[in-house]
């Protein structure tokens, strides 16, 4: 017997919402954490894989897909594309002679990123609140992360508390209502700017500003997106006024992030059907890469790069959509096609279709957090786990005209 996502039974919550919300947050709560195995897996990913083993087991029992599972469209187009790509990068490494190294780390980061989609779709199937759990658990394994170990480059605010403080100054909020939450964003927004997390800052502008445009009727919602691109802009321009000089870190992270972005395109261009394989082990990409930053760093005058001799491979470039592109060719990018125009329907009928709430913020920020790492962050290690939960949200999402039904 299968138990579908809305089965209660009398007596209270079903055994299988229980587990399902425990392990939710525990896969959350593990993200932050990561074990050497070739590569860096978050150790939430091993929660993930044990799910996806208890669904395979429910397969070979009854026979077809838990009823937790969305048999819509969209989620077989998403695996489509993502065995799509999984085929384009086993032909251009095997074209590219990959080292077998390389070859491992690409297909197998591949393959956990359908683990973690099918096993967090799965998980908000048995209950909807598990979204939250999962969030939840990310923010607190974020923090304690950063309390055991130590933030990156000693930034507590970036890389240790900042974000897990937003999302839960944001969630109370929204127990106040729509408005509130919208205050929340705009607040949290500014204290942001002013820590130097210029990015996270902007998205909380830009959640806001969204989220104020739902208060109104659907059909003066597209007129406001003119006065709501000139909120976002005095924002940002506020912010460049009042703080008129760059640190020597936001610096540095601009030229870097820059320069990945053109050595990844350059990848691409010069071989977009086949690509260069699995973390460019035999390609010109990552030299090229450092090439560029150094001359650029010598033009900023800002020094060196620590890792400025290491391996290829030992430094991320943080472009999800152009790294697949560089990888794999035009095909080994069709899962983040997909999942980009995905996101960015989404992000539109929340704005300007569906019936707002107070928890309209909170799915905006995640859905915007996914769409900036889809062209900006790296795509390895937690955000794998990140994409599956922005996938997991899109399909409920799409199934309901109200945000509310996602939560409740």
């Amino acid at each position: 017997m299968i138990i579908t996502m809305d089965a209660r039974p009398r007596g209270g919550l079903s055994a299988l919402v229980l587990v399902s919300s425990l392990t939710a947050f525990a896969a959350g709560l593990l993200t932050a954490f990561t074990i050497s195995v070739g590569g860096e897996m978050p150790v939430g990913e091993l929660v993930l894989v044990s799910v996806f083993a208890w669904i395979g087991f429910c397969v070979l029992v009854t026979g077809s897909l838990p009823a937790e599972i969305p048999q819509t469209r969209l989620f077989r187009v998403i695996l489509f594309c993502q065995a799509v790509a999984f085929l384009a990068y086993v032909l251009s490494d095997l074209y590219r002679h990959s080292t077998p190294h390389d070859m491992a780390r690409g297909w197998a980061r591949m393959v956990f990123l359908v683990i973690d989609i099918v096993t967090v779709t799965y998980l908000l199937g048995c209950s909807k609140v598990n979204l939250l759990l999962f969030v939840g658990g990310e923010m607190l394994g974020t923090a304690l992360q950063a309390a055991i170990m130590g933030p990156l480059y000693d930034d507590w605010w970036k890389f240790g508390f900042g974000v897990p403080l937003t999302y839960l100054v944001l969630f109370l909020a929204s127990l106040a209502g729509r408005t509130a939450l919208i205050a929340a964003c705009f607040l949290m927004s500014a204290v942001h700017f002013i820590m130097d997390y210029r990015s996270f800052g902007g998205l909380c502008l830009v959640a806001g500003t969204a989220t104020l445009i739902t208060m109104f009727p659907r059909r003066v919602r597209m007129w406001l997106t003119i006065p709501a691109v000139g909120i976002v802009a005095i924002g940002v321009l506020g912010y460049f006024v009042v703080r008129n000089e760059s640190s020597n870190r936001s610096t540095r992270s601009d030229i870097s992030r820059q320069c990945m972005l053109i050595a990844a395109y350059q990848g691409f261009r010069s071989n977009p059907l086949i690509g260069q394989g699995s973390w460019f082990s035999n390609s010109d990409v990552y030299p090229n890469f450092m090439a560029i930053r150094a001359r650029m760093a010598k033009e900023m005058h800002i020094g060196g790069f620590p890792e400025a001799h290491d391996a290829p491979g030992a430094v991320a470039i943080h472009s999800q959509i152009l790294v697949t592109l560089a990888e794999g060719g035009i095909f080994g990018a069709a899962f983040f096609w997909a999942f980009g125009a995905a996101l960015v329907v989404t992000i539109y009928r929340l704005t300007f279709v569906m019936e707002g709430n107070q928890f309209t913020g909170l799915y905006l920020l995640i859905l915007l957090t996914s769409l900036f790492n889809w062209f900006l962050s790296p795509f390895s290690g937690a955000h794998r786990v990140y994409i599956a939960v922005a996938c997991a949200l899109i399909l409920f999402l799409q199934r309901t005209r109200s945000p509310r039904a996602a939560l409740t």
